[in-house]
């Protein structure tokens, strides 16, 4: 990822407590956008019964989420480089906390829909700015480990929010969750405000050139294999609660799998972080492998409780490695492309999240739960197959 181009008054600043303290709010902004967006998994049943409808159907609330981010994140991208990333981090996270207020206050699932997609619409500008801010704060051959740093908000969500959110829902009510992160969006809206320094809006992005970067095939590979990764987990992932019910694992449990799950995420971004710069493809290519084999051993167990546990808690150290890897591989495939790239990646991303909703909810409708682990791991084989063809050489 290459960093706008700045005159001295906007430039970089290399260190500092302002810094550090602006860097911590972006990656606490990460890790509650995460949460928001993957809470419902761990909650569907008592959404569903509370909104008067099916599990699948709340299913196909994450759908619709990731369904806006994937169409929005490239124009979102376009019209908010014409913004200083301070207003237009203030302006999505403000957005954010009135979605997931809104989806925590109502009884109406076409409500609760809206909210969602509220939610999706910040969520999709939300972290090309926040890279593209980050970034900014740092000279430029520490740009990979500030990615790294705000996509360890990603690895905190999974580890600490959704179980911590899991576990709160369960004890209290899921609308107390979603409550408390809106009130820690609006709290980051207002740290985001007084933090991060005011400087020029970045170039506008000129859209000729992003359509002749999708046309390379690196790039397509990329975007390939990001979409059927995401879909093959997110198939599973979304509907881990039955997937883990159906096992044997209790209600009251499912927070503590997904606790180990998120833990094991945390080891998953140390692995990425030390082995991306040097080995990006092998390092990827073993992450995508671990994901087949913990996917087919949760779907052929069947209700076996320990090798589900253990598989899903393997499951979560090759995710965790994922984010920093993919968009490793999307700034090496487009090295020119600015700050689109991770619009690009958060795009693809979320075509995979709300295909695997989609994905999961109608085979949840037509088999059993440990079904929907065997087509995340046929689907995360055929990625494998992707990543493999990449190493390929290939001219642009």
């Amino acid at each position: 990822m290459t960093t706008p181009t700045a005159s001295a008054t906007t430039a970089p600043p290399h260190g500092g407590r302002r810094v550090a303290a602006a860097l911590a709010v972006l990656t606490a902004a990460t890790f509650a956008a995460v949460t928001a967006e993957t809470l419902p998994v761990g909650l569907l049943s008592m959404i569903a019964r509370d909104l008067g409808t099916t599990e699948s159907r709340v299913g196909l609330l994450v759908s619709a989420y990731a369904v806006v981010v994937a169409v929005a994140s490239l124009p979102l991208t376009a019209l908010l480089s014409r913004w200083p990333r301070r207003r237009a981090l203030t302006v999505l996270l403000g957005a954010y906390a009135v979605g997931n207020a809104v989806f925590a206050a109502t009884d109406s699932y076409a409500v609760a829909v809206a909210a969602r997609l509220l939610a999706g619409l910040a969520h999709a500008g939300f972290f090309s700015v926040a890279i593209g801010a980050a970034v900014s704060l740092v000279p430029r051959d520490r740009a990979g480990r500030v990615t790294a740093w705000v996509f360890g908000g990603v690895t905190l969500a999974f580890t600490l929010g959704v179980p911590a959110g899991t576990a709160l829902g369960t004890a209290v009510g899921w609308r107390w969750a979603f409550a408390g992160i809106a009130a820690v969006l609006l709290l980051l809206a207002g740290s985001a405000a007084a933090l991060l320094p005011a400087s020029a809006p970045p170039a506008a992005a000129d859209p000729a050139p992003v359509r002749q970067v999708l046309r390379r095939r690196p790039v397509l590979l990329v975007v390939a294999i990001s979409v059927v990764l995401t879909l093959g987990h997110y198939t599973a992932f979304t509907y881990v609660s039955p997937v883990l019910s159906a096992a044997g694992v209790g209600t009251g449990s499912i927070s503590l799998v997904l606790l180990g799950y998120g833990a094991a995420g945390a080891l998953g971004l140390a692995l990425a972080g030390a082995l991306a710069d040097r080995f990006p493809r092998p390092a990827l290519a073993g992450a995508v492998l671990v994901v087949v084999l913990a996917l087919g051993a949760i779907g052929a167990s069947g209700t076996s409780v320990v090798v589900t546990v253990v598989a899903t808690v393997v499951w979560g150290v090759a995710f965790g490695a994922q984010p920093t890897l993919l968009q490793t591989a999307a700034r090496r495939a487009a090295p020119d492309a600015g700050d689109a790239t991770p619009g690009i990646t958060n795009a693809t991303t979320n075509i995979g999240i709300a295909g695997g909703g989609l994905l999961g909810g109608r085979a949840l409708l037509l088999a059993d739960p440990p079904a929907l682990a065997l087509t995340g791991a046929a689907l995360a084989a055929l990625a494998l197959v992707l990543v493999l063809l990449s190493a390929r050489p290939a001219s642009g």
